[in-house]
C-alpha cells in the first residue's frame, strides 16, 4: 500500500512540475522592453527580446537552491491575490511554494500595452496587503515588509524571494538586514537584463 501511496504522490508532483514549467507566454510574446528602476518608469531602452521566462530564469539563477517557489500561480489566483486580470499583461510568469507556510511570491509581468501603470498599481496594492494581513506566520514578516516591485519599461516584477534565515537567534534589525538583502538579489538580477 506505502508503494502505491508513493507512486502516486511521486506521479502527482511530477504532474504539477510538468503542469508548472510549460505554461508559457499567457498571450503571446514579449517585446519593447525599456530601462529600470525600482517602482519607477524609465523608459530610455529599447531591448525587445527579453521575455518573462529569461526574468524568470535569471531570478531562480541568482538564487539557487534557496530560491522556494515552485509551483505555478493560476489566473484565477494571479488575479485574487495581486487583482491581475487578463487584459492587464500579455505575458505573466508567477510562481509560489507548493508549502504553504512559505510566503514566498514571484511574479513576472508583461503589461498590455497603456496598462504598465494599472499593473504596478496592483502589485503596490497587494504587497499592501500582505504586510497588513495579521494571519502571517512571525518567521515571513521580515520577508514579507522587504518585498519589491521593481519595473523596467513594460516590464513589472513582485519579489517576495529569499532564503529562509536559520539564525533563530536574530534580532529583529538582523532579520529585517536579512530579508532586504535577501530580495535585493531578485531586484540585482532583474535590473540586469535591462543593462
Amino acid at each position: 500500500m506505502k508503494k502505491i501511496l508513493i507512486i502516486i504522490l511521486t506521479m502527482a508532483l511530477t504532474l504539477s512540475f510538468i503542469t508548472g514549467c510549460s505554461n508559457e507566454d499567457t498571450k503571446g510574446p514579449s517585446n519593447d522592453i525599456p530601462s529600470s528602476t525600482e517602482t519607477g518608469n524609465d523608459d530610455s531602452t529599447n531591448n525587445t527580446e527579453i521575455t518573462v521566462d529569461d526574468i524568470l530564469n535569471a531570478i531562480k539563477a541568482a538564487y539557487g537552491e534557496n530560491y522556494l517557489p515552485n509551483m505555478e500561480i493560476d489566473p484565477e489566483l494571479l488575479e485574487m491575490e495581486f487583482g491581475l486580470t487578463p487584459d492587464m499583461y500579455e505575458a505573466v510568469k508567477a510562481e509560489l511554494p507548493m508549502i504553504s507556510t512559505h510566503a514566498d511570491r514571484v511574479v513576472i509581468v508583461k503589461a498590455t500595452e497603456g496598462r504598465v501603470d494599472d499593473v504596478e498599481a496592483a502589485l503596490i496594492t497587494a504587497k499592501e496587503n500582505k504586510v497588513n494581513d495579521t494571519f502571517q506566520y512571525p518567521m515571513n514578516l521580515p520577508k514579507i515588509n522587504a518585498t519589491k516591485i521593481v519595473r523596467n519599461g513594460d516590464f513589472v516584477c513582485f519579489l517576495m524571494v529569499g532564503a529562509i534565515n536559520e539564525n533563530m537567534d536574530a534580532n529583529e534589525e538582523e532579520a529585517k538586514q536579512f530579508a532586504e538583502d535577501e530580495v535585493e538579489k531578485g531586484v540585482n538580477a532583474f535590473n540586469s537584463l535591462f543593462k
